[in-house]
């Protein structure tokens, strides 16, 4: 799953548990909103998330782009 963001920026989720979406294309999130259940799909061992964050389509380090939005983790 991609989530276009304002500007240039969009997000990626992966190892969604099977029927754990609960956004389909076009709708609108806010922060804090639940986008999908995390599962244990693909190559994983164990439920997490796998994120992402692109940068007008080229992937970029989250941690630094968290840190941009006032994000510590």
């Amino acid at each position: 799953m991609r989530i276009k963001h304002s500007g240039r920026y969009s997000t990626g989720y992966a190892h969604i548990k099977p029927g754990g979406f609960r956004v389909r294309r076009g709708d609108h999130v806010n922060a804090g909103d639940v986008i999908a259940y995390v599962g244990n799909t693909g190559n994983s061992f164990g439920c997490h998330l796998h994120f992402e964050v692109y940068d007008n389509g080229a992937t970029i380090n989250p941690q630094t782009f968290l840190r941009r939005q006032g994000i510590n983790i």
